[in-house]
């Protein structure tokens, strides 16, 4: 099996620019077009395998001019380039077979560089296309090697993109009850893992065709309960879920407003803004405009008499009473 002649085409042109002789490319753009042919490519998640080759790429892409971004670590080393004709590429140096957490993201492609032509090969070991068909992510990987928040990171994306059944006793129950109880049992996380996890949320909750749907089901399932309390709360808000608002918002920056809106009690408020302030440190590359726009404007803010005690004067006083002794 061969990925689709415009995906097979544009990573042809990639590698022509990039000189390369073998890259692999990675989940929705390989699935994606094989489930619906007329399927919406977004952007294109593409690896090396060698670290040397990924530098030497980039070096290459950019006196092409094509735009780098920093080169990231997270579980792997990554960049995200714009490219002129192509668009975002996530490119990054990894094994194409630790790509994924849920069966449908282990689906990848393996171009190569032959006497014939570049060529490609779909690879399909955990059943990524039945797996659409069905309606069922299932997770295809050691969970401990993952980690919590990166888990439920690549589940909302799923989930916000393809429209899974993520009801109380769905087809997916089984997997979201892992999910939870890989939070129980938690005891560390990589702090960065947290901030992509919850910038996945509004991007996640943007995508979706029900958002009362996709609200409701989370918060019955209380997959919040212990990685984002506070949205958790929000989740069973009968008043949020049935906020008309919430199908009308247009972007990112919109739903994080609503959400804001719809907690009134001082507290509740202030433990909100304080959650949602982390999505500041999400990498630049990959930080939507406007999620950036409301961190920057909820920190201009008034702040509550709570939260000017909490987070400004006792810190203040502790640190004067602490260089005083």
């Amino acid at each position: 099996m061969e990925c689709n002649n415009k995906v097979s085409q544009d990573i042809k042109n990639f590698m022509d620019d990039a000189e390369l002789n073998e890259v692999f490319l990675l989940g929705g753009a390989v699935l994606d077009p094989l489930i619906k042919e007329d399927a919406k490519i977004s952007d294109y998640d593409v690896c090396v395998k060698d670290s040397d080759v990924f530098y030497e790429t980039l070096k290459k892409l950019e006196n092409k001019n094509c735009k780098i971004s920093e080169v990231m670590r997270t579980h792997n080393i990554y960049a995200v380039i714009k490219h002129p004709t192509l668009g975002q590429i996530d490119f990054s140096c990894m094994d194409p077979e630790n790509n994924g957490i849920f069966n449908i993201e282990k689906i990848y492609a393996r171009f190569r560089r032959t006497p014939n032509g570049i060529e490609n090969t779909v690879i399909d070991k955990y059943g990524a296309i039945e797996g659409m068909k069905r309606g069922e992510i299932r997770l295809a990987c050691n969970l401990e090697e993952e980690g919590a928040y990166n888990i439920l990171r690549r589940f909302l994306a799923a989930i916000g993109k393809y429209n899974f059944d993520v009801s109380p006793n769905g087809s997916n129950q089984e997997t979201i009850f892992k999910i939870k109880n890989e939070f129980k049992k938690l005891n560390h996380y990589i702090g960065q893992d947290r901030v992509r996890c919850l910038s996945r949320l509004p991007a996640s909750l943007r995508r979706s065709k029900n958002r009362a749907y996709f609200v409701k089901s989370l918060g019955q399932q209380q997959i919040f309960e212990n990685a984002f309390p506070e949205i958790n709360r929000l989740f069973n808000d009968p008043s949020f879920i049935n906020d008309e608002k919430l199908n009308q918002c247009e972007t990112q920056k919109d739903l994080l407003w609503l959400m804001v809106k719809h907690t009134n009690k001082t507290e509740e408020r202030d433990n909100l803004i304080d959650c949602l302030r982390i999505l500041s440190k999400r990498e630049a590359a990959r930080q939507d405009k406007g999620v950036k726009d409301f961190v920057d404007e909820i920190e201009n803010e008034k702040t509550s008499i709570n939260r000017l005690t909490t987070n400004i004067l006792t810190p203040l006083f502790t640190y004067i009473q602490n260089k005083g002794r």
